[in-house]
């Protein structure tokens, strides 16, 4: 009772047993017997137990984990001690009742504090969590800015304040414009868009930025910049020289200019003239011809000659890259876009080309959905990436071959029109080796000077047989056919002259054929040529009016068709 009225005292109201079973926290009091003397509502929830229960009993009896019996022989106070009861947990601050100079009771109050462990458990989390983020922007070297919706600064990476030569500490809380005045076109738009790879300068370096917007609960609260390249000028020179790295496996270490393509007969002299003149300029170029003829050789030197000689250049074989996987080559992917897909992802070949050429050889047998993909960038003269959404400028010329009548694909529904009237701007018609036999023998000399090279030998040409059968033989396998055949009998010759033993089985054995007088097999060759020069004149002075021009030969409208599929006549 003495514990009782000692509380009574300390009360300003007179209902003090209403007040203190009215508080909310359990509040537990034992006198200095240990016996208890008060025991609030609170305190009756929390433990099962009535007042009448427990009142007057030893509080050890009650709840026998209970620090109040050591407040009571030390006199000193337990605060903030932690305990937990069933699923909860409960924080007790424990003090002595001092009357005079002796101890004449305790005082247990009780809180549950489970919701606020919680809090302080996630709150510890987050804090975790951005100090680990904190870490990790400034040690990236990818600079972070971060503004909210009135343009001010409330985040900044080391990297960033490096590049703006400036502690973080002074450039938190100020605006973005007094940070960086350029800013006001490119880092203000307060909006829900997401600018990616812009280009801007910061004091005296060209950079390269996206921004992103902060958005919470639907509303834009604000952006976060982040510059990639914080120098394009040094990164710039430095892809230089990559691509130049890049490309040499394209070209298999060799620049081919028109000295390298061999032939003297107006044919080929015609082509090389075409070729100087497109060179100069930026149109689409379609290379036809058989297989062998050397289209590759006349890409090299419209790339060699052009304003673009400098540049990269591309070589990609249709026929050789998968269907699944051609568009990946060409214009390159996202890290993510796919299935196996590059860490980082992949630059596209038309990215490699950028400022040079790209060469597609065997384009007739690009598969229509990728058509009309091509059809756009040699529209748009633009390329995106796979699993982007953002599309890029290149500025690439584009050179394409193919052995394959395009016009007949078109007829038959595998090859699209647009495209190849997009690629046919200018078309160059490699003959085939039996129309310019006037040719051979150059062709021949210069074979066996460069495997003379390469073998260490002194051949110094072919036995007679062996010439007319090279003349006369119809070179179904055109110009390549040739190389092969005369690098074959290097590797069995044991003189200086190529003889029968070193020609192929097949060549022999067709050797009387070709005995024939010269004259006879020349003539036919002659008349060819004369014949297709005479259609090509009229097919020019007609504009391309294949019936005015069957009309001024003399000749039927079906024979001239015949005609021109049989020269290979591009119109």
């Amino acid at each position: 009772m003495a514990l009782q009225n000692s509380l009574k005292k300390q009360l300003p109201v007179k209902d003090d047993n209403h007040i203190i079973g009215s508080i909310a926290n359990p509040i537990i009091a034992v006198d200095n017997r240990g016996r208890i003397t008060l025991f609030n509502q609170a305190c009756e929830k929390l433990f099962g137990l009535t007042n009448n229960q427990v009142m007057g009993k030893l509080v050890a009896e009650i709840i026998p984990y209970t620090g109040l019996i050591k407040v009571l022989k030390t006199g000193k106070a337990h605060i903030g001690r932690k305990f937990v009861l069933g699923n909860a947990l409960y924080v007790a601050n424990r003090t002595p009742i001092v009357q005079g100079n002796s101890i004449v009771g305790a005082i247990g109050v009780i809180q549950e504090i489970t919701e606020l462990h919680y809090l302080a458990k996630e709150l510890k989390q987050v804090t975790d969590q951005k100090n680990a983020l904190e870490s990790i922007f400034n040690n990236t070297n990818e600079g972070y800015i971060s503004i909210n919706s009135e343009g001010y600064i409330n985040f900044i990476n080391h990297a960033m304040a490096k590049l703006l030569n400036r502690e973080p500490k002074n450039i938190i809380n100020k605006h973005i414009t007094e940070i960086i005045p350029e800013a006001d076109i490119h880092l203000m738009k307060i909006n829900g868009n997401a600018q990616q790879s812009k280009i801007m300068r910061i004091g005296n370096k060209k950079v390269l930025f996206s921004r992103y917007p902060v958005v919470t609960g639907g509303k834009v609260e604000g952006a976060v910049s982040k510059v990639v390249y914080q120098d394009l000028d040094k990164l710039a020179a430095l892809a230089n020289r990559s691509m130049q790295d890049k490309t040499k496996p394209n070209l298999s270490g060799v620049h081919y200019t028109l000295k390298e393509i061999i032939g003297t007969g107006k044919s080929i002299g015609q082509l090389k003239d075409i070729v100087r003149r497109v060179a100069r300029g930026p149109s689409t170029v379609l290379i036809t011809g058989e297989s062998g003829t050397g289209k590759e050789l006349f890409a090299h030197a419209l790339h060699s000659h052009s304003p673009r000689g400098k540049g990269p250049y591309i070589k990609v074989n249709c026929a050789a890259v998968p269907e699944n996987l051609l568009e990946s080559e060409l214009f390159g992917y996202y890290e993510g876009a796919f299935t196996g897909a590059k860490k980082g992802g992949q630059i596209g070949k038309f990215e490699l080309a950028h400022g040079g050429t790209i060469f597609l050889d065997e384009i007739g047998d690009m598969p229509l959905t990728m058509q009309a993909k091509m059809l756009r960038v040699l529209q748009e003269k633009e390329i995106e990436r796979l699993g982007g959404r953002s599309t890029k400028k290149v500025d690439v010329r584009v050179i394409a071959a193919t052995n394959r009548d395009l016009t007949e694909m078109i007829e038959n529904g595998e090859f699209r029109q647009d495209l190849y009237y997009r690629l046919n701007v200018v078309n160059i018609n490699i003959p085939a080796l039996r129309e310019r036999r006037e040719d051979i023998g150059a062709l021949v000399s210069h074979f066996i000077e460069k495997f003379n090279h390469s073998f260490n030998l002194q051949v110094t040409g072919c036995s007679e047989d062996v010439t007319n059968i090279f003349l006369g033989y119809h070179w179904p396998g055109n110009v390549r056919e040739m190389e092969n055949i005369i690098e074959r009998a290097f590797n069995l010759v044991d003189g200086k002259v190529i003889e029968l033993e070193h020609l192929p089985h097949y060549l022999l054995k067709q050797k009387e054929k070709y005995r024939q007088p010269l004259i006879e097999k020349a003539l036919p060759a002659l008349l060819e040529n004369v014949e297709r020069e005479a259609l090509l004149e009229a097919l020019g002075k007609t504009g391309g009016n294949k019936l005015q021009a069957a009309k001024l030969l003399g000749i039927s409208r079906a024979w001239l068709y015949k005609k021109i599929k049989q020269y290979q006549i591009e119109l």
